[in-house]
């Protein structure tokens, strides 16, 4: 144990004096702005230490948190030892985001004058270099000298020991901090649950020592302010955090051991701090709220903020949504800002929704998040300028998510209406995010009445959440409503049960798949092989006559064999030049064989991975395991023209996606994606834009315009360090690794983008593309389907070719002669139309920008086209019905099948009126109009007989459209009967036509007499 020297103190003494002269005024008078910089330069400039920037908010490499939610997330890795450090000292600001997991304060800001979504921590790091006394030193040298603090007002805290976990208390800590000054009685020790801290339940973890600051009037009163440290007392509240990360969790037996490489993690509340400096009892009292307060008031003409946390006072609600919405705008801004979306991000979604409802409700405001923004980005743009570079993009999201949730307003149904007026804790916010919400209220509410419940059992909490889709903070309010306990605990144990029963019932389900992997991953270790080297697939060239990439051959050899479901066998090997499916782009296939008997030679139908050994899936499980053994040396040739097309369309996605964003100058986000040899689909959630055919076309054109200049593309690994992620399209809420990312950039700024993918060598490679189709799946979410290659060329040529047709049919038809031929006109209407809508059903791709174009003009022509023939539509039946008699006069045709061809270019046709041209013959009449088909029979009496009648006649036409018949209602069947109307696919309405009046003049003629 080391105890404090006078040389100790000494030197102390001399440092604190060298630095209360560089700052030795009252700090009453400094902006958060100035107390920032303060810090930074502190540690940058006065104790050697490196300034980094804060990290985005959005998690770039660490799937376990929605949120960076403190300063040494980005420094995780290195003290995990997967990373190396940027440095041996650092210090930043880091923005942070607690509305979720377990730092969750989204229910209690506003309420209290400390919590806050979004917060600021000043941190300062030492990666195996320094450690508790420089770190005490230096923390306490700020607040003192630094920040003019007094020290009667500080406690520390420090870590005292744990009998379960086996460790002593940190009394080094408690000498260093008397050693420096601090009484005893202001020296506090604290358990594990307060000054210990863990990453996880495995890996680094320390002691930590905290320090307090006493904001009361009674602060010299220290017998009884002691007691109140870690109490959660709103004037006497911890400021700074420091942990000695010495130890590290074993993943297998939960000890705890030292490491061999000690680090310090620091991180003090900006916002706490800074209302201690003013002099202020709140943070919301600081000027890094009153500007956003002043600006609220100013565009809502309410009353100015009154700063009051008392529930009795009649100000309270109002201040406390002044409160609310300028806390969640800063984060709403942060995490825009940091190219985070609210598609992507629930939480994110709901803390928006949460604003605009208080801005509409309490403000009258709907737009008040929206002009809110440029002030929060005026007082933190300066410290974190992405705020002010992406101010625009922030406000448009935030416009998008206004005009999504007016509509979402417009639709609550009355049930969910009479829902809030009944309970009017609750916020519009909570009944739309939770559909189930008023059935479980309901539920609730009878549990109480019926059966007399005063706590929500762990049982019912978790119906609460499986069945009705309620989250924790919901429940919490309506159980404080209700005056309910939640046994939170019970809850835990509950799904514990739970998860265990389905653990069992998932093992037996799942035995052989387990235990297949199991045993794979047991042989692997224990036969020491290494993973499969798979660099090889990025070895390919282009061959410009062919048009395609030669991907060389490669020989290697098996190292192990695994029997698959169905009759596949898996072939791992130590080297493997085939692409498995990973970022959307789809795996290779090709074959293998036996390098010294190549007429031994297997098709590989698929590729995957596991645990980074590459598994070829070949068929033939007998035939396999007697041609190939382990360490037999094979060749792996992959197709090069799936593989081809693939890299095409992998190019030309990201090209896409880069163009689609400096076209529509609008805040996109990448959902999701696939690559294949067919042709490529791009998902993007697009902001405050409708993609109308002209904006498609002009990211057509000027995608083809990067193709034909052929701009060089490049493939670079780095690590994250070492990125600009301002100028890198990234997917919000995606995983990536720290070390060995690949950027792939086409030209010098048209594109870069983290990519795993196979990709063209330059853009003239592609050839061309097209855009084929582009489809909406919800509000604002646009797929688009494109190709390249020579099958875009192709699409370009057809539809120059069907843009001619539809010119030509324009101009036909203001040729009054050509329009006189009316079952033409419709014909070459109809055939265009098909092609039009269903071509790519059929695989007839069409650029989308041409097909919407031709449509439009097509179903122009085809009003044009009604309009005209409407107004003697009489003219065209009666022309048609007087033609048919003379073809048919009744001497020699006792009977009529027909097909009404008029009936094509008509809008409605009645068959009653047409079948009374003739009365006196049986007759059939079958229609199409608008793809619907009718028929219609009547025989006179005096043909009617057991074998031939209307109906049994009709029933023929109904058989052959697969539709129904029925007389009309007060007639006779055997003399007037109608088959209902049926849709046909015009391709297939001209064979069954055909067949329809075959049958009917066939049964007419055996039938009649």
């Amino acid at each position: 144990m080391r105890y404090p020297t006078l040389c100790n103190i000494s030197r102390f003494n001399r440092m604190r004096q060298l630095f209360c002269r560089r700052y030795s005024s009252n700090c009453s008078h400094l902006s958060s702005r100035e107390i920032r910089q303060r810090f930074l330069d502190y540690f940058a400039n006065e104790n050697g230490h490196k300034l980094v920037r804060s990290s985005p908010v959005v998690p770039f490499s660490d799937p376990t948190i929605a949120f960076v939610n403190a300063g040494m997330n980005q420094f995780k890795n290195v003290f995990l030892g997967t990373a190396e450090p940027p440095c041996k000292r650092a210090t930043n600001s880091q923005k942070c985001i607690r509305v979720g997991g377990k730092h969750n304060d989204i229910s209690v800001v506003g309420n209290d004058g400390y919590h806050h979504t979004f917060f600021e921590m000043l941190g300062n790091w030492s990666f195996g270099d320094y450690f508790k006394r420089e770190a005490c030193e230096m923390a306490l040298r700020l607040l003192k000298d630094g920040y003019n603090i007094d020290g009667r007002r500080l406690y520390v805290t420090y870590f005292g020991g744990d009998e379960i976990m086996g460790l002593p208390a940190d009394l080094e800590t408690k000498e260093i901090w008397a050693s420096l000054g601090i009484s005893a009685e202001r020296i506090i020790p604290f358990g594990a649950g307060e000054n210990f801290w863990e990453m996880g339940s495995s890996g680094p973890c320390g002691p930590c020592t905290e320090i307090y600051i006493d904001h009361s009037d009674q602060f010299m009163d220290v017998a009884t302010r002691r007691q109140l440290v870690n109490a959660g007392v709103q004037d006497l509240t911890e400021v700074w955090n420091i942990v000695f990360i010495q130890y590290n969790r074993s993943l297998d037996d939960g000890c705890i051991r030292n490491l061999p490489q000690r680090h310090v993690d620091t991180g003090m509340g900006l916002e706490r701090l800074v209302a201690h400096l003013q002099q202020k009892s709140s943070n919301y009292d600081t000027d890094l709220f009153t500007p956003l307060f002043d600006r609220i008031c100013k565009v809502t003409n309410k009353e100015e903020y009154g700063g009051t946390f008392d529930v009795n006072n009649r100000r309270f609600v109002l201040d406390t949504a002044y409160r609310i919405v300028a806390d969640h705008t800063r984060m709403i801004t942060a995490c825009l800002s940091d190219g985070m979306f609210p598609l992507q991000s629930p939480k994110l979604r709901r803390v928006i929704r949460r604003s605009l409802s208080m801005s509409d409700r309490i403000f009258s405001c709907p737009t008040l998040v929206r002009e809110l923004v440029p002030a929060v980005v005026e007082s933190l743009g300066p410290t974190y300028p992405e705020m002010e570079i992406k101010l625009n993009e922030t406000q448009l999201i935030i416009e998008h998510e206004e005009q999504s949730f007016q509509r979402l307003c417009a639709n609550v149904s009355s049930e969910s209406r009479a829902l809030l007026k009944q309970n009017s804790y609750l916020e519009e916010v909570d009944v739309l995010d939770h559909p189930g919400l008023p059935h479980a209220l309901k539920e609730i509410k009878r549990l109480k009445l019926q059966e007399h419940i005063e706590e929500l059992s762990g049982k019912v909490i978790f119906k609460m959440y499986d069945t009705y889709g309620l989250d924790e903070d919901i429940l919490l309010k309506i159980a404080a409503n209700e005056r309910l306990d939640v046994d939170l605990v019970g809850y835990n144990n509950y799904t514990k049960q739970l998860k265990e029963g389905a653990k069992l019932e998932l093992a037996a389900r799942l035995h052989k798949t387990l235990e297949t992997s199991r045993d794979l991953e047991q042989n692997l270790n224990q036969a020491q092989i290494h993973p499969t080297r798979n660099e090889y697939k990025y070895n390919y060239v282009y061959n410009k006559n062919k048009q395609l990439y030669e991907i060389p051959q490669l020989k290697t050899k098996i190292t192990s064999l695994v029997e698959g479901e169905i009759d596949l066998y898996h072939v791992i090997t130590e080297k493997s030049n085939f692409y498995c499916e990973s970022g959307g782009q789809q795996g290779d296939t090709g074959s293998l064989w036996l390098a010294n008997d190549p007429s031994i030679q297997f098709e590989v139908k698929s590729v995957s991975e596991f645990q980074g050994f590459v598994m070829h899936s070949i068929a033939g499980r007998g035939l396999v395991a007697k041609k190939l053994s382990i360490g037999d040396e094979i060749v792996l040739s992959v197709d090069p023209v799936r593989r081809s097309s693939s890299v095409l369309h992998h190019t030309a996605t990201h090209l896409l996606n880069a163009t689609a964003r400096s076209v529509l100058q609008v805040p996109i986000c990448q959902r999701s994606s696939y690559v294949g040899d067919k042709g490529l689909k791009l998902e993007l959630a697009v902001c405050c834009a409708k993609l109308e055919p002209e904006k498609v076309e002009i990211i057509e054109q000027n995608i083809r315009k990067i193709i034909q200049r052929n701009e060089p593309i490049k493939t670079r690994v780095c690590n994250a360090v070492d990125v600009d992620f301002d100028k890198v399209i990234m997917i919000p809420g995606e995983v990536y690794p720290e070390k060995g990312l690949r950027i792939v950039d086409i030209g010098s700024s048209i594109s870069s983008e983290f990519c795993c993918g196979t990709h063209a060598q330059s853009t003239g490679e592609l050839q061309d593309f097209s855009i084929t189709n582009v489809s909406q799946s919800k509000s604002g979410c646009y797929t688009f389907h494109a190709i390249a290659g020579s099958a875009a060329d192709r699409a370009h040529t057809l539809g120059e070719q069907i843009r001619n047709d539809v010119a030509q049919l324009k101009q036909d038809m203001a040729d009054r002669e050509m329009v006189n031929d009316a079952a033409n006109i419709d014909t070459r209407l109809q055939r265009l139309k098909n092609v039009l809508i269903v071509g790519s059903e059929n695989d007839i791709n069409l650029p989308y920008a041409i097909r919407q174009k031709c449509l439009t003009v097509i179903n122009e022509l085809y009003d044009q086209f009604k309009d005209t023939t409407r107004a003697s539509l009489r003219e065209f039946i009666d022309m048609e019905m007087k033609s048919l008699l003379q073809q048919k006069p009744p001497e020699n045709n006792p009977f009529i099948v027909h097909f009404l061809e008029s009936s094509m270019i008509l809008e409605e046709v009645q068959l009653s009126k047409v079948t009374r041209y003739i009365p006196e013959r049986p007759f059939l009449v079958i229609s199409l109009t608008d793809n619907q088909v009718k028929a219609r029979a009547t025989v006179p009496a005096a043909y009617v007989n057991e074998r031939f009648d209307a109906q049994k006649w009709i029933k023929l036409v109904g058989q052959v459209f697969k539709s129904g018949v029925s007389a009309p209602r007060g007639q006779n069947p055997t003399q007037v009967c109608n088959m209902k109307s049926r849709k046909v696919k015009p391709v297939m309405f001209e064979a069954l036509l055909e067949r329809a009046l075959q049958d009917t003049a066939k049964f007419a003629k055996q039938n009649m007499m």
